[in-house]
């Protein structure tokens, strides 16, 4: 499957290519998947208004609607700046949606987005450039290999962190933060801070759980095509190849041959 064009075997260059590409399958996936659910406003829409945040803060609920376009900007577009919103309260005052802790929250949010998107695309360039250099190097089985064992370690990974989420979704999401913030900003009051108020555990823990599911789901689909196209390219075992004749010699004055078989007894 891995056959080099020579007669040697795999050296450490071709090693790491194969090894970096699998590598970097369940990389590509995680990360597009997440940008593509960070990139979608209905999501933050969703949370809104699917756990009653106009309730819970006050604000009537087409004012976060409209704050939600705001935040979907500022995590995915060029907002220059810490995030500032105005929203209108239900009795008529108007103020910042976010005080000064969510604010902070918000923009180590953003940086954290931006090295993730960065990482995105850097690891889906990496993966068309090693499967270009695969493609020159091996036949098309052995891209489509090493796409299934990526996929098959893409999965993997989704089941070892599902299996950790299942331990207790409260400290896993506890000890992400802690991992992914060098303060502690993102620890908000449920009962004063909008932020908590419009996107609660509850819409991160299903969020999470949709996420990891359409991972599984593109990894299981990439790696049924590559299986399916391994199966159809696969080597015919020599014997289930049809035998052909063996020619005729030519014999003197131009006459056939007769081989001993077909001599008469």
């Amino acid at each position: 499957m891995f056959e080099r064009r020579s007669e040697s075997g795999l050296g450490l260059t071709q090693i790491f290519i194969i090894g970096a590409f699998i590598v970097l399958v369940p990389v590509a996936l995680i990360t597009t998947t997440i940008r593509v659910a960070i990139s979608e406003q209905s999501v933050y829409d969703y949370s809104v208004k699917r756990y009653d945040a106009h309730l819970v803060s006050g604000i009537p609920e087409e004012e976060l609607l409209r704050a939600n376009g705001e935040i979907h900007q500022y995590l995915t577009g060029d907002y220059a700046g810490p995030l500032s919103i105005a929203v209108r309260h239900k009795d008529g005052t108007t103020g910042q949606l976010f005080n000064a802790r969510e604010t902070a929250h918000m923009a180590d949010v953003r940086d954290l987005v931006r090295v993730m998107f960065a990482v995105q695309i850097g690891a889906i360039a990496a993966l068309l450039v090693l499967a270009v250099v695969m493609l020159v190097m091996w036949p098309p089985r052995a891209l489509a290999a090493a796409a299934m064992y990526g996929s098959v370690l893409t999965g993997g990974v989704i089941v070892m962190g599902g299996a950790l989420v299942g331990t207790g979704f409260d400290a896993a999401w506890s000890q992400f933060h802690v991992i992914a913030f060098t303060n502690d900003f993102w620890n908000l009051n449920p009962r004063t801070d909008h932020l908590i108020q419009m996107f609660p555990e509850a819409f991160w823990q299903r969020a999470t759980v949709a996420v990891g599911g359409a991972i599984v789901l593109e990894a299981a689909l990439i790696a049924a095509a590559a299986g399916l196209y391994l199966y159809l390219t696969r080597a015919q075992p020599e014997s289930d190849l049809p035998v052909r004749p063996e020619p005729s010699l030519p014999g003197p004055a131009g006459h056939a041959r007769v081989s001993p078989s077909d001599t008469p007894h």
